[in-house]
């Protein structure tokens, strides 16, 4: 079957479904796939892996400081109402 393998990979390069017709009538719509997205536990697993040693370069007890500093600084957030 190398003439529907043809037009299969001529959908999935184009991303554009293809009619296939016999005598003027329709008799198969071949249409391109998307691949399945990740599962969102999947997704936030391997985000949070890519930040690993994102901050490799800092000076931790500087770091520290900074943030204290911030939190020192900033206006504290008002309790949540349910």
């Amino acid at each position: 079957m190398p003439d529907l393998m043809r037009i299969a990979e001529e959908v999935e390069a184009t991303k554009k479904p293809r009619i296939l017709t016999r005598h003027k009538k329709t008799i198969a719509v071949v249409m391109p796939v998307e691949p399945a997205p990740l599962p969102k536990k999947q997704e936030a697993i391997e985000e949070t892996l890519a930040l690993a040693g994102s901050w490799s370069d800092l000076d931790w007890d500087e770091m520290e400081k900074s943030l204290d500093r911030i939190r020192h600084e900033s206006k504290p957030t008002p309790p949540l109402e349910l």
